[in-house]
């Protein structure tokens, strides 16, 4: 989850007051306390036993390839980056060592655990990572070269080098990069930059020059992105379509991240609009809500060749936490007799206390993941909308800390029954924006 640093510096107090004072009546102001973790005291799942995957150092995102069987992160790398610039979280501190930064694009081996750092091929530049997402080149037939659509939060030098103070502080943008599945580099294709995206959070791909990108914000700093995080009837962020040039543009696009580049509004009227992650089906989207912990199911529409993509809400499903970047298990040894698949979220046990411990770069921040599947055994929870079913919702995985500090992303990677003793289990690999480690946990489905 990625809020404004007046959010997480402003004192318990006043944050409760600011969310008392934004409802008329005691059940919404009450799922806030929850949502925010305020009565919840952060622990370790003792059963559990946690591997901390090295060279993983502040991976906000997570993506599982099916494909290729490999994980991919975007990471920070330095620790000292995240803490003195970072725009998702309020942090413009010290934009000279944001024009500096390297972040990288890494690869997890769910087998063995073994991490590979991608290097860059015709990217030079600052590299502030954020949300990602992985998409096969639709071009090659053995799906071994992929896409990676990742997030950039450069510091904007019109303000800082050419002083214009009214100029945004951050030149965020989309970074595209093509990758062969197996080889040691990642070979950048082009910026992506448009009016519309402004405080963009995380992407979902739809081709290799289409995406959707959530803006997390209205505001961009400031008391009134405080409001955006504590009031749930705040439904100021939107997601963008964005469709762009590639190919023989790509030098002018070099020059120009907004050269050849469209978008639009694809959907708006939801409160912080975060991660997004891939359904069920080849249209499903999801989107979560992070600060009002609501995982919103929705299908996509585009038509191809405009700048014109739209984003329906057909469900929308509560959960008692923060929420961040949302991905679907599809149970690959499902029979009639059990399906392991469902929605994965990683989130925060106390985002209130976020308020507290943001800064130190020593802190913990206690982490949990959901795991929501539609059924009627056990059900606790209920969807809100048409057509909404019962939904069987449980902790997957919880650490005070101790582990892994703040949780972002999570996913499932199933282990084969057949060499797991008939046992129906996957492994759970957890990162965070502000965890210094990747990690991976054994979980009963």
């Amino acid at each position: 989850m990625t809020g404004s640093r007046s959010f997480y510096s402003t004192p318990l107090v006043v944050l409760l007051i600011a969310a008392s004072a934004s409802y008329l009546y005691g059940a919404a102001f009450y799922r806030t306390l929850v949502v925010l973790g305020v009565f919840r005291s952060p622990r370790q799942m003792p059963t559990a036993h946690v591997s901390a995957i090295p060279d993983t150092v502040y991976c906000e995102d997570l993506h599982y390839h099916e494909s290729s069987g490999l994980i991919f992160a975007a990471c920070e790398d330095d620790e000292k980056t995240r803490h003195s610039w970072f725009p998702p979280l309020g942090i413009f501190d010290d934009p000279a060592i944001g024009s500096k930064a390297r972040g990288s694009l890494k690869v997890i081996d769910p087998n063995t655990l073994k991490v590979k750092t991608l290097a860059f091929e015709n990217f030079d530049g600052p590299f502030i990572t954020h949300g990602i997402d992985v998409l096969s080149d639709a071009e090659s037939q053995d799906e071994k070269r992929v896409y990676i659509f990742a997030v950039n939060h450069r510091p904007n030098p019109q303000h800082y080098e050419k002083r214009n103070e009214s100029a945004p502080r951050s030149h965020s943008v989309v970074e595209v990069f093509r990758h062969e599945i197996g080889s040691d580099s990642v070979e950048h294709v082009r910026s992506v930059w448009h009016p519309l995206i402004r405080t963009p959070n995380d992407i979902y791909a739809v081709s290799s020059s289409s995406l959707f990108v959530t803006n997390d914000h209205h505001y961009v700093h400031g008391h009134m992105k405080t409001v955006e995080d504590v009031y749930f009837g705040a439904t100021w962020s939107d997601t963008i379509f964005v469709r762009f040039t590639t190919g023989d543009d790509d030098a002018m696009s070099a020059q120009d991240d907004s050269h050849g580049v469209q978008a639009s509004v694809a959907l708006e009227g939801l409160h912080n609009n975060n991660g997004l992650g891939r359904g069920k089906t080849s249209r499903d989207i999801l989107i979560g809500s992070a600060g009002s912990g609501m995982l919103h199911l929705g299908v996509y529409a585009d038509d191809g060749t405009t700048a014109t993509g739209q984003i329906s809400v057909t469900e929308s499903i509560e959960l008692e936490s923060c929420i961040d970047n949302p991905s679907y298990f599809a149970d690959p040894y499902a029979n009639s007799t059990f399906d392991g698949s469902g929605f994965v979220l990683a989130g925060l046990s106390n985002g209130a206390a976020l308020a507290k411990t943001a800064r130190n770069q020593d802190s913990k921040d206690g982490t949990l993941v959901w795991m929501v599947s539609q059924g009627s055994r056990d059900a606790t929870y209920k969807g809100i909308g048409k057509g909404s079913g019962r939904w069987r919702k449980r902790l997957l995985f919880e650490d005070d800390g101790t582990s892994i500090r703040t949780a972002s992303s999570a996913v499932l990677v199933a282990k084969d029954p057949a060499t797991d003793s008939g046992r129906r289990r996957a492994q759970l690999f957890v990162s965070g924006f502000l965890s210094k480690n990747v990690v991976m946990c054994v979980v009963e489905l």
